[in-house]
């Protein structure tokens, strides 16, 4: 598809749009396919494993090496599905947007890694599907990134309905407070998906030091 466009700005918009678009559709072709193929071929290896485990055949020798095998096999499934779930949105037909970001935290959320708290306050408003699909990958983002960036223990996620706007925060007690100044100074220099999907949302994006570490807050106008 060409781009028509009659400033720079437009320019930037359009590109933005559909660079975001084709990453999305390749994220959710991506996740669709580990979801449907690799799975499923964990899952039979998975059984091929409990009929050795219980034909006899396993000696005391093995026996040990092969706990360790299960333990490695259900760290393996684990990691991929958390990464077919960041990759393709889990929605059921019907949910609303909160019960998609809810979920989203659920999926997140690692006894490993750290605790995820959801809250969202006021009235859901409708949006489009596009606008619910960019909102949910900056959640997304902003999630990983403080478990990855940050070391974080503790992530709140909190959604703000009001008339005219919706407000998302997402707040860690990871980084340092003497490291925050210059690591906000860093982010906002930074143009990267979060900057292009906000600026398609026609939203802001905000860093402020939180009450234990970074706060993450955007605010989208709803029509």
């Amino acid at each position: 598809m060409g781009l028509i466009v009659t400033s720079r700005k437009s320019f930037d918009a359009a590109v933005s749009r559909q660079a975001t678009e084709a990453c999305d559709q390749i994220m959710n072709e991506m996740g669709a396919e580990i979801h449907d193929d690799l799975i499923q071929k964990l899952s039979i290896f998975r059984l091929y494993m409990d009929r050795l485990e219980t034909s006899g055949y396993i000696t005391k020798e093995m026996e040990q090496l092969f706990t360790g095998m299960k333990t490695d096999f259900e760290n393996v499934s684990q990691s991929v599905r958390r990464i077919s779930r960041r990759m393709m949105p889990v929605r059921m037909e019907n949910d609303s947007f909160i019960v998609s970001v809810e979920m989203l935290c659920q999926n997140m959320e690692s006894t490993k890694s750290g605790n995820i708290h959801f809250e969202h306050s006021g009235v859901e408003q409708n949006m489009p599907v596009v606008m619910q699909t960019h909102l949910y990958r900056i959640i997304q983002e902003l999630i990983h990134n403080a478990f990855k960036h940050s070391s974080a223990w503790h992530i709140w996620v909190r959604l703000k309905w009001e008339t005219s706007k919706v407000t998302v925060e997402v707040e860690d007690d990871g980084t340092g407070v003497h490291h925050i100044p210059k690591f906000i100074e860093r982010l906002r220099k930074k143009y990267n998906t979060l900057r292009m999907r906000t600026r398609l949302l026609g939203a802001s994006i905000t860093y402020l030091q939180g009450s234990k570490g970074l706060l993450a807050k955007v605010e989208i106008p709803i029509a």
